[in-house]
């Protein structure tokens, strides 16, 4: 009973945050066991992150006292330039990348990503994976009060953590959703939420050990108090407002791009990350020909100067007229979405967009309704424009 308590405790808050997540899900919901991957293989990632903060520290601690050992600096002033440090350049830079690097390497090009909302499914997933089992260590490990180490951290740590999974989810699927559907777009918004999450996390950080240095000085820890508030009220308004705006604006990642244009199979044709197929326990191995020049790299085919290579020659009759299109410069501007982008927020779809010229019109006859957006096709169409669903043929 001494344990159930603070076990309970330390997975109440990831259950809670979790179900909140999975409910405001407006599409299909994803497979468990693709969730429960991501979870588990973040929380093993604390281990790396605890190395890489003994290894930082470490560094960090000669620095300082290289620069300030002869000094007569006060012990408090020391304390506090030591963590302000530490905190923003050591353990939220060391967490939040195994959070994303996670994301990264596991999830992005699987194709069960497929939704914008995806995202921050499989973001909430990583964060929380890691801050459970860190909220576990703290409290059975650490702590010689485990029921106030859990209820404290349920209401402080979690949530934050969970805040910056969620927030840099949310701009993985905007990222991946320009990625699929717009083919001269470069653009990384995860790598700022990245960054933001570092600060946020360092900030938050710092305000819980302030109070520790200053056990003495009321009137400092009682700002600390009252920063720290504002601090979780911020983090509990944003965790709301990522969600219901990822909600409101979702919108399938595999559209017109994809669908239309490469048949959803240029990317996979390579063995890409793109794929159903199981690797190492169900996690996508690493692969290295991405980058590499002259090779080539089946999430960029437009910008393969030679076209499709030739070790694919079944699909440069069909492919390479497509590559050529959007390689050369575009014939059209439209301030007005594509089919593909309708319904979405302005944050995600740039301004302007290649529009394709049809040179024939398509009579009223020949069209037909999808049965799952209700977006009119031609008559021939395998794939619906604007939603991606295999249409009847």
């Amino acid at each position: 009973m001494a344990t159930a308590i603070p076990l309970a405790l330390a997975l109440l808050p990831t259950i809670v945050i979790m179900f909140i997540v999975l409910v405001n899900e407006k599409h299909k919901k994803e497979p468990f066991k693709k969730i429960l991957s991501v979870f588990a293989i973040s929380a093993l990632s604390t281990i790396p992150a605890a190395i890489l903060e003994v290894i930082g520290q470490a560094i960090l601690t000669l620095i300082m006292e290289g620069l300030f050992g002869n000094s007569n600096m006060s012990n408090e002033t020391f304390s506090m330039i030591f963590y302000f440090l530490e905190y923003f350049l050591v353990v939220g830079v060391c967490e939040e990348s195994c959070k994303f690097f996670t994301f990264k390497w596991i999830i992005f090009h699987d194709r069960e990503f497929d939704n914008t909302y995806d995202g921050v499914v499989y973001g909430a997933a990583s964060a929380l994976g890691f801050a459970t089992l860190e909220n576990l260590m703290y409290i059975f490990l650490m702590s010689n009060d485990p029921v106030g180490t859990a209820i404290m951290r349920a209401i402080l740590s979690i949530p934050m953590h969970a805040i910056t999974g969620i927030f840099m989810g949310y701009y993985f699927g905007i990222s991946k959703y320009r990625k699929y559907n717009f083919s001269n777009d470069e653009s990384h918004p995860e790598r700022y939420a990245f960054v933001f999450s570092v600060i946020l996390h360092g900030i938050y950080d710092f305000v819980v050990t302030v109070p520790g240095i200053y056990e003495d000085n009321d009137s400092i820890q009682a700002l600390s108090f009252i920063i720290l508030a504002a601090l979780m009220i911020f983090i509990y308004v944003m965790i709301g407002i990522t969600v219901h705006r990822a909600k409101k604006n979702t919108h399938n990642i595999y559209n017109r791009f994809y669908y239309e244009q490469l048949d959803g199979m240029l990317q996979d044709m390579y063995g890409g990350k793109t794929t159903n197929q199981k690797r190492l326990f169900g996690v996508p191995l690493p692969m290295n020909y991405r980058n590499a020049q002259n090779t080539f790299n089946p999430y960029n085919p437009y910008a393969y100067m030679g076209g499709l290579p030739p070790q694919y020659p079944q699909f440069q009759q069909q492919y390479n007229p497509y590559v050529q299109q959007y390689q050369a410069p575009p014939p059209l501007y439209s301030q007005q979405p594509t089919p593909s982008t309708q319904g979405f927020s302005q944050n995600i779809a740039p301004q302007k967009t290649v529009v394709r010229v049809v040179p024939k019109m398509v009579a009223p006859a020949d069209l037909k309704p999808c049965p799952n957006c209700g977006n009119v096709n031609p008559l021939g169409s395998s794939f619906c424009a604007r939603c991606g669903n295999r249409l009847d043929t």
